[in-house]
């Protein structure tokens, strides 16, 4: 029987669990977040703006398999501006902002190529939770992941609620209410990180060197 000594069986130890021990998520936070709702009424059409620092996200990465990952934004219902004081009032009245003053998205499953993100572009679809109010409703959104080579993520999303799923009383202009469909367009920017991207294999295990037989005694 081969034996080992004590250092070779030390480092075949330590190469076992670099194989066997998974990759821990990489967390990573964002404030730079732009999302943009359409108003549309058959006497006017705008846009209503997230403001700087009106939204924050948290990707908690897998590097080894994108899909795995999980993501939790929230925005500040009383920091959107459409130009325009009162109907902004307006809108955080129904929304009821002073009681919810958040409007939540937590992706907790995302589908698509699995596997590690690379530099380049890529298409996924996240289902999770929307919560406005008191309603939360699962909704699926096709996402686009950009990811540059110092591992900086933009994620931008399109997607369609409607206002009265979410128990939130249409305004009205002239007794005349807005549109049930409200279109939001969303951004996210995650700052540039290594540890997006996957780390590199470990090296192959050193098989052991048995040692040479000892030679017979001569007579």
């Amino acid at each position: 029987m081969l034996r080992l000594h004590a250092p070779m069986r030390t480092l075949l130890a330590f190469l076992f669990l670099l194989v066997a021990a998974p990759a821990s998520a990489t967390d990573l936070a964002s404030s730079d977040f732009d999302v943009t709702f359409h108003i549309s009424h058959p006497a006017k059409e705008y846009d209503a703006h997230l403001l700087d620092g009106g939204g924050s996200a948290k990707l908690t990465l897998d590097p080894t398999d994108f899909t795995k990952s999980t993501v939790a934004c929230s925005i500040q219902v009383g920091q959107f501006n459409s130009d325009n004081t009162r109907r902004d009032s307006h809108m955080l009245e129904v929304l009821e902002g002073l009681i919810f003053p958040t409007v939540s998205w937590n992706v907790e499953s995302i589908t698509g190529t699995a596997g590690p993100l690379t530099p380049g572009s890529h298409s996924y679809t996240a289902s999770g939770p929307l919560t406005v109010k008191e309603t939360s409703r699962t909704i699926s959104v096709p996402v686009q992941v950009e990811v540059a080579a110092d591992g900086a993520i933009t994620v931008t999303a399109a997607l369609e609620i409607l206002l009265e799923d979410y128990g939130v009383k249409r305004p009205t202009l002239v007794f005349v209410p807005i549109k049930n469909e409200l279109p939001i367009q969303v951004t996210v920017q995650f700052p540039a990180n290594a540890g997006v991207f996957a780390p590199p294999p470990p090296p192959a295990p050193v098989a052991p060197v048995a040692p040479a037989p000892e030679e017979a005694p001569t007579e």
